[in-house]
């Protein structure tokens, strides 16, 4: 950061970028991934081998004293804190270095099984607030905190049960490293823009890239060179005769404007 970067040096690196992405700006983020997995997630938890891997809290009491009660379906309601909580940890995952490190499906993934830890954890940490709503009858805040819990490590085995058992061992390995980054994005690791960042450098960096323009550098001086003089003397030039032609006819309308005497020879 404290090395002097020029403007040239700044869009010249940039043509550079275009040029070895071939001028295909279509970017793939992991925002895709995680609207994909939760649509199939609500369709795949309505069947019978889905439901098996879902739990609403006390669910598991409720079926062990009447056996022949239907379990409550999945719908996508119950899905969105789940999908929400994901979409914010990408939030942070894309203004670092890890969509560097692994393709957008696997950050997405990474990213729900993420979230699906911190609302257990937020469940189990509010479950005495729980048991007090209930008792109260609040049935609008017992609504808001009922998330059902979700075993996507068997939904990922469920759904690569066709591949190859050694691929989807690699891919849950990857998946697990992947969670243990995502988690640290909150302090500031791998280079998160979202947390930990030094605001002088960010300030700096903003003050080069401000200067420059989409394709090209405009001088600063008003030389006749530049468009920019050009454009300021046809300014300055309107409004002085603009303002010769105001000045006619001010005054007393009786009076009429001085007019040059010739001189007597």
């Amino acid at each position: 950061m404290e090395a002097p970067v020029t403007i040239s040096e700044i869009i010249a690196a940039e043509l550079q970028l275009l040029s070895g992405v071939h001028f295909d700006l279509m970017c793939f983020h992991p925002y895709k991934t995680v609207l994909s997995y939760t649509n199939d997630l609500r369709s795949f938890l309505k069947s019978e081998r889905g439901r098996a891997l879902a739990t609403f809290p006390g669910e598991d009491e409720q079926q062990h004293q009447q056996p022949q009660q239907k379990k409550r379906p999945i719908v996508g309601e119950d899905l969105r804190p789940m999908h929400d909580d994901a979409r914010r940890i990408v939030d942070d995952a894309v203004v670092s270095d890890i969509p560097l490190l692994y393709s957008p499906g696997k950050i997405g993934l990474a990213a729900m099984m993420v979230a699906n830890e911190n609302l257990q954890k937020r469940i189990k940490s509010e479950r005495g607030e729980n048991d007090s709503i209930a008792g109260d009858g609040d049935s609008e805040k017992s609504k808001r905190h009922v998330i059902p819990t979700i075993d996507l490590l068997g939904y990922v085995r469920v759904r690569f049960e066709n591949y190859p058992p050694e691929d989807v061992s690699k891919l849950l390995g990857q998946i697990n490293v992947l969670c243990e980054m995502l988690r640290g994005l909150k302090e500031g690791q791998y280079n998160c823009g979202n947390h930990g960042v030094e605001l002088d450098k960010v300030k700096v960096v903003h003050k080069k890239l401000k200067k420059c323009k989409a394709w090209g550098i405009t001088k600063k001086s008003g030389g006749g060179d530049s468009a920019g003089g050009k454009k300021k003397k046809k300014k300055k030039k309107r409004k002085a005769e603009d303002a010769s032609d105001g000045n006619i006819g001010e005054g007393n309308s009786d009076v009429p404007p001085k007019a040059k005497v010739p001189k007597m020879e």
